[in-house]
């Protein structure tokens, strides 16, 4: 990913933790397509599943100023 890609991303990422009324951290791998998709699902309209690399969150919750509650879930 290009470094304006990774701008964008953490400016997305960091405007959604602004924004919300909480997240949650999961680990996805060893999920097959089926599981996340039905995960994806059950979410609702109201959630969004992202994927996202932990480089690139432990930026966005920093700079949303909600680094204190996550960072030691992103390992």
């Amino acid at each position: 990913m290009a470094r304006p890609d990774k701008a964008a991303a953490v400016a997305e990422l960091t405007g959604e933790f602004r924004e919300s009324n909480g997240a949650v951290l999961t680990e996805y791998r060893g999920l097959t397509v089926a599981q996340i998709t039905e995960l994806r699902r059950s979410l609702g309209q109201s959630a969004r599943f992202r994927i996202v690399k932990n480089t690139l969150t432990k930026i966005a919750v920093t700079e949303a100023g909600v680094d204190e509650q996550v960072k030691d879930l992103l390992v």
